[in-house]
C-alpha cells in the first residue's frame, strides 16, 4: 500500500527557469508506490534518450517491481522515480535512479536514493547498483555503497557471488523482451557499451 515519508531538509537551489520558487522543492515527498500509466510513460520516454540506463518496461514501473517516486502530493508533479528489482538470494538491485532534467543538481537524487535505502534497510537484504556515469558513482559512495571497479572485483574470491551474478542475476535481468530491444537499440543508435561499475551494500556480517 502506498505511503509517504517526509524528508526533513532540502538543499537550497537557484531560481528555476520556469519561475517556480526554490521553496517549492520542499513540498516533494518520497512515496513507495507503483507509477501511474501516465507517469511510467513519461519516465520511459525520458529514459529512451539516456545512454546510461538500459530501460525497464511499463509493467515493471506500474507494479511488477518495487518503485519509489518523488512527487508533490498536492499538485501531482513528478520529479523522479527509483526502481528496485528484488532478486533471489536476498539480493536487491537499485536498478534505476532517475530525475527529470529540470530537477537535477538540487539534491533531489540524493533524497530519492537515501530515502529509499532507509526504507529498504529493515528488509535485511544485500543491495547492488550498476552504473556508468561518474555522478552516479559519487552518489552511491555518499549513500554508503562500496564502489567497485567492475564485476570481476565484485565476484573475486566468492563462489556464491560468481554463481549469483553469472547465472541467477543475468537470467532474471534479461527476462524482458523490452529491455533486450532497448539494449540493442541503444548500442546501435548511441554506441553504448554498457560497461558497468558495481556498487554494493551488504548486510551486517554477510559474506
Amino acid at each position: 500500500m502506498p505511503y509517504s515519508v517526509r524528508e526533513a531538509e532540502s538543499p537550497s537551489a537557484p531560481p528555476r527557469p520556469d519561475g517556480l520558487a526554490p521553496a517549492a522543492l520542499d513540498e516533494f515527498e518520497l512515496q513507495r508506490r507503483p507509477l501511474t500509466r501516465a507517469e511510467a510513460a513519461a519516465i520511459m520516454r525520458a529514459i529512451r534518450d539516456s545512454p546510461d540506463i538500459t530501460g525497464y518496461s511499463a509493467a515493471e514501473w506500474t507494479g511488477r517491481r518495487d518503485t519509489f517516486v518523488l512527487c508533490n502530493p498536492r499538485s501531482g508533479e513528478l520529479a523522479g522515480a527509483l526502481l528496485v528489482h528484488h532478486l533471489v538470494g536476498r539480493w536487491s538491485e537499485i536498478a534505476v535512479v532517475f530525475l527529470f532534467e529540470e530537477y537535477r543538481g538540487r539534491g533531489l537524487g540524493r533524497r530519492l536514493l537515501q530515502g529509499t535505502l532507509r526504507t529498504l534497510k529493515s528488509a535485511d537484504r544485500e543491495l547492488l547498483l550498476f552504473f556508468c556515469s561518474p555522478g552516479m558513482g559519487r552518489l552511491s559512495a555518499e549513500s554508503g555503497f562500496d564502489v567497485l571497479a567492475d564485476e570481476a572485483e565484485f565476484t573475486r574470491g566468492s563462489l556464491r557471488r560468481r554463481i549469483f551474478l553469472s547465472v541467477l542475476y543475468k537470467a532474471q535481468w534479461l527476462a524482458s523482451s523490452y529491455r533486450l530491444r532497448e539494449i540493442r537499440r541503444k548500442r546501435r543508435e548511441f554506441a553504448c557499451s554498457f560497461t558497468f561499475k558495481v556498487a554494493v551494500m551488504t548486510r551486517q556480517g554477510a559474506r
